[in-house]
């Protein structure tokens, strides 16, 4: 599972169960965390979901940004939440570079409201962490 974390919504994808293709698969709009992780937690049951990729953005130099930190304490939230309920799931972090973009100019080409467009990006996270994974096993 991918998210794209933003302080309104938050882009959810989900994978095959051979991690081989990226699906935008729905977009969570934020109230308390409390009630967010529990809509997340539900997903992570019904789906089986074994590891999160998490969207950072990164600048020029590679380091992490204002606001990517900020996704790194929600994060680091969320993984305590899910402790908390027995659920051990490895947590990941992608570079989210120009992925908003690419998603909203893929979502306005799929006839989607350009508002709505989270998911795309949280997909596009997905598939660059699945890309590296099966690079890495070349």
């Amino acid at each position: 599972m991918a998210l794209d974390v933003g302080f309104k919504k938050i882009g959810v994808a989900l994978s095959d169960p051979l991690g081989l293709t990226a699906s935008p698969y729905k977009i969570i709009y934020r109230r308390s965390n409390r009630e967010t992780f529990e809509e997340l937690l539900q997903i992570i049951e019904e789906k089986g979901v074994e590891k999160i990729v998490v969207g950072i953005p990164v600048n020029r130099n590679g380091e992490i940004t204002r606001i990517g930190q900020k996704i790194e304490k929600f994060a680091t939230k969320l993984e305590d939440f899910l402790k908390k309920r027995g659920k051990d799931i490895e947590m990941v972090f992608q570079d989210e570079a120009l992925t908003t973009l690419e998603a909203k100019e893929l979502a306005r080409s799929l006839g989607k409201r350009k508002e709505e467009f989270d998911d795309y990006a949280a997909a596009l996270i997905l598939k660059e962490f699945l890309e590296g994974l099966q690079r890495k096993k070349q």
